[in-house]
């Protein structure tokens, strides 16, 4: 090995480079969620442009040869603090929220709004060139090596880079991003590559060196909580941005860029709540013994908000969102029959047994970020099987009112695949027939109640014809 470099500096070189790539693909795939949406579509595009530009620098990286350039000698040791600083540039603008903002707003305005194509130019622009170059990592410092020992050398090279990316992919997602939030976690890997730029110079106070500890502190200044507080965030962690602001009427909710919640001062809330309460709840509010409600998608707790009767179960996989709704929306604790459960959708569902009267599936926020694993038939399915006999479930989609897109037309049809004979409210009334065009999205309502009678899906026909069998056999008389 050459002696010019421990062997301890060299695997932490390594360590820290696989923990940094990890984080940067986690925390591109976070950060771009509010602004492009969730979804494998997206995430693969950004999971791509860390692959490809990583595989690329494996391969230049181990066709680098020291020698002179431009009249001056190119050492291992200055290219790898070259490539650090170049990175730690990119990854200062391309995971900050703060550029974030200004980056895909000035598209926006510029009538940029396809998600695939906000995601490739994110990616291009912020992710490729800093992967690339740590890319080259692993086989510049594999010269400090000896090569009589290539086979062993080589697999603890590989092993260290790998528990660094194991670091990188569990301890910022699990314990970071939900302890510190996204934005200190992107401040951690932005400082990560100084001190490998520290450790790799001669001088601890190089100027290279201090440079990259200047950019550091500017990372923490620029995702501070008082810059976030500008931007009315209130959290960031793994799951949401939330942003919480109040105007002379209300009091708002945002998650990831939706609008979540609303509760005006005087009880106001958002107008396909208030309906889905009306025919879902103001029925039964003296229900004796009280009703089982069931609410997935809790935003800001404010379905059954005035309901000190019934007993409502609240899912949402952010554990922030009670604190922040007691807090910031609501201004008191939840009541003694509000019960919130901090899990998965999915996995409440298969684990709890209990059955309810109603279900209120609200966790689509619409548009570019609608959950995947919610709009499916076994979904639906599982909501089913925990009604009661005669229960009721009622969902909110964003879609469009003349089904003139695809996601409004499957996701109709996959509804209706579970949940046979519901009827279909838009807020507002806003059916806009004599309106084209998919960006035409509303609150469209799903009403459904279970009953005995759901095979029953026979038609009239002019060969068989059962209507004076199955109509009313009471005779009602019309009012003038």
């Amino acid at each position: 090995m050459n002696k010019s470099l421990p062997l301890f500096l060299l695997f932490s070189v390594i360590l820290i480079e696989g923990y940094v790539v990890l984080s940067t693909e986690l925390l591109a795939i976070r950060q771009t969620i509010p602004f492009v949406g969730s979804g494998t579509d997206t995430l693969s595009i950004i999971i791509a442009a860390v692959l490809m530009p990583l595989a690329v620098g494996y391969h230049v990286g181990g066709q680098f040869t020291p020698g002179f350039q431009s009249g001056q000698y190119h050492s291992i040791r200055q290219k790898l603090l070259e490539n650090l600083s170049i990175a730690q540039i990119f990854l200062l603008f391309g995971l900050s929220y703060y550029f974030l903002n200004m980056f895909f707003s000035t598209l926006l305005q510029n009538s940029i709004g396809n998600r695939f194509l906000l995601t490739s130019l994110y990616s291009g622009l912020f992710i490729v060139t800093p992967v690339y170059l740590l890319g080259q990592t692993i086989p510049l410092v594999s010269n400090y090596f000896s090569k009589e020992r290539l086979a062993e050398v080589t697999g603890k090279m590989l092993f260290i880079s790998t528990l660094g990316s194991f670091l990188g992919a569990v301890f910022t997602s699990v314990v970071l991003m939900s302890i510190i939030g996204v934005h200190y976690t992107a401040v951690l890997s932005i400082a990560a590559l100084s001190a490998l730029i520290t450790l790799l110079s001669r001088d601890r106070r190089s100027q290279v060196a201090l440079r990259s500890w200047g950019l550091a502190a500017f990372a923490l200044l620029i995702n501070s909580g008082w810059v976030m507080s500008g931007f009315h965030i209130v959290e960031n962690n793994q799951y949401n941005t939330v942003v919480a602001f109040e105007t002379q009427d209300a009091r708002y909710l945002m998650l990831n860029g939706n609008s979540s919640s609303m509760l005006g001062h005087n009880g106001e809330r958002h107008k396909y709540i208030e309906f889905m309460e009306k025919i879902a709840v103001a029925p039964v509010l003296d229900a004796n013994p009280p009703k089982n409600i069931l609410v997935i998608g809790s935003g800001g707790f404010t379905f059954g908000h005035l309901d000190h009767n019934n007993s409502y179960d609240f899912v949402d996989i952010d554990g922030s969102l009670k604190d922040i709704a007691e807090t910031y929306i609501l201004k008191e604790k939840l009541a003694p029959n509000k019960h919130f459960h901090p899990v998965p959708a999915r996995a409440y569902l298969s684990q709890n047994k209990t059955k309810y009267d109603v279900i209120i599936l609200d966790a689509y926020l619409g548009g570019i970020s609608i959950p995947e694993h919610l709009v499916t038939r076994e979904f639906f399915q599982q909501v089913k099987d925990a009604l009661n006999d005669r229960g009721v479930a009622v969902a909110n989609f964003i879609a469009n009112p003349s089904f003139d897109d695809p996601f409004s037309r499957r996701i109709d049809s996959t509804w209706r695949a579970v949940f046979p004979f519901s009827s279909r409210h838009v807020i507002d009334d806003r059916y806009d027939l004599w309106v084209d065009g998919e960006n035409n999205l509303v609150n469209a309502i799903y009403i459904y109640k279970k009953r005995d009678s759901e095979n029953d899906k026979g038609i009239y026909t002019d060969n068989k014809n059962t209507l004076f069998l199955d109509k009313s056999k009471s005779v009602l008389i019309s009012k003038p």
